[in-house]
């Protein structure tokens, strides 16, 4: 099968890390044999403009054609207006500025499906890049927070458009309802699939020794106790309930130290958080933030964490506590839904009611004084992410109902019939309720 992916986000020279999951999932598809080439439109960086801002920098370095582990990556560029491009740029007026590009790559490729992932990205132009090639579309719901009323309505248009649509959580899927304003028990189940793109198999190290190199890199001790937070540093990844707890933590027991890794000043709040920790007396030696890096320094870093804490606000299904867990690295998070949907009541993980930054504080202490339920805790939410949540169980599934919706499409019956039947039925009620 031959697919045309539309990732938001997919890594390059600015950013390398951007949208590595996306990365790695069409990795797994390539890797079943599949024939997948990537377009991931950028914003036009005019002359000298790298020059005012280190975000308009890192969109500067965007290579506009590469193969990138084995998979040819398309960034052709659009028009976006700072500040208020959001929602519009990435809709109509990409969508206008890539197609003659999807054209060309379809007249060579005979491309038999679009993928999408993210609907607030490209998601929401990769519906009318399948109408207008004429094959099947389909979208990955990796979350949904629609800031705008603007937002709102394209994304459900996109819902209502896509002949497929996987969810990354129940949560996406219930939010996604809500946009459509349908009862989640009347949306299509041969539609609107539950799925996680899940994670890579734990990689295979000596832990013992890449945990004392590691620990002496970062100067913790054997005695001390590793609090590690993988991501990004803003407000919306739970970064200053971290701080407050740690500040919490800290001052009861002179044992726990916390890393946070995933720092880019020119796109993210560190300067603001190292100013934070500056300010607040006995901080700045408990917490330190380091710069994003490849997946296998995450993994070297995982094997030195005796706690991952994952304070996020909101999540999509966050992959990189999926990692520490399926390491055996016990976690603590905040009661979002994705995080309550991953926990099911098993006890693999510590849910903390969100955003109590005094009782996540509470949690990091009891598990620092505990060596014997870190243990416990992790093994079980180990167990839990490798039977649920590992990508090439997972990308082999929705590789299947992949295949049933090009099927239909080249039958040119019965699935798409139904298929804009339930399109019809959700716009139907969209109007009804308004």
């Amino acid at each position: 099968m031959n697919i045309l992916a539309l990732p938001s986000q997919y890594p390059y020279p600015g950013y390398p890390f951007c949208g590595i999951f996306n990365e790695r999932s069409l990795g797994v598809l390539s890797n079943l044999n599949q024939s997948i080439e990537v377009l991931a439109p950028q914003p036009y960086v005019p002359p000298f403009f790298s020059l005012l801002s280190p975000r308009w920098k890192a969109y500067s370095t965007g290579v506009g054609y590469e193969i990138k582990n084995g998979i040819p990556v398309h960034r052709p560029t659009y028009l976006q207006l700072p500040r208020i491009g959001g929602a519009f740029c990435s809709d109509q007026v990409a969508f206008y500025c890539c197609r003659w590009m999807s054209k060309k790559m379809h007249r060579r490729k005979k491309f038999d499906a679009i993928l999408s992932f993210d609907l607030t990205g490209t998601g929401m132009m990769a519906w009318r890049m399948g109408r207008y090639l004429g094959i099947p579309s389909v979208g990955w719901v990796t979350g949904l927070n629609p800031t705008c009323s603007s937002y709102q309505k394209r994304i459900t248009h996109a819902l209502c458009n896509f002949d497929m649509v996987f969810y990354q959580s129940q949560e996406c899927f219930e939010e996604a309802a809500s946009l459509l304003r349908i009862p989640p028990n009347q949306l299509a189940k041969d539609r609107h699939i539950v799925l996680a793109r899940g994670i890579p198999n734990p990689p295979s190290l000596t832990r013992t020794e890449v945990r004392k190199r590691i620990r002496e890199e970062l100067g913790i001790t054997d005695d001390q106790v590793l609090i590690l937070n993988i991501g990004r540093v803003c407000q919306d990844k739970g970064i200053y309930e971290l701080v407050d707890a740690m500040s919490l933590a800290g001052a009861r027991n002179s044992k726990i130290r916390c890393v946070v890794v995933g720092s880019l000043p020119a796109l993210d709040e560190t300067m603001a958080v190292e100013k934070n920790l500056t300010n607040s007396q006995g901080l700045r030696p408990l917490v330190k933030i380091l710069p994003a890096c490849e997946p296998e320094k995450v993994s070297e870093y995982l094997c030195a964490a005796d706690v991952f804490a994952f304070p996020s606000h909101h999540d999509g299904m966050p992959n990189a506590l999926l990692e520490a867990m399926a390491m055996g690295i016990p976690a603590i998070a905040f009661d979002i839904p994705p995080i309550v949907e991953i926990e099911s009541g098993r006890g693999g993980l510590l849910v903390v009611p969100r955003f109590n930054a005094t009782l996540f504080s509470e949690a990091i202490l009891n598990l620092a004084s505990s060596p014997q339920q870190r243990s416990s805790i992790g093994e079980i939410g180990k167990t839990e992410v490798i039977n649920r949540f590992m990508t090439n169980k997972n990308m082999a599934k929705a590789l299947e109902y992949l295949r049933q919706v090009v099927s239909s499409a080249r039958r040119g019956g019965e699935g798409i019939t139904q298929s804009q039947q339930s399109m019809a039925n959700g716009r139907l009620q969209l109007k009804t309720k308004k």
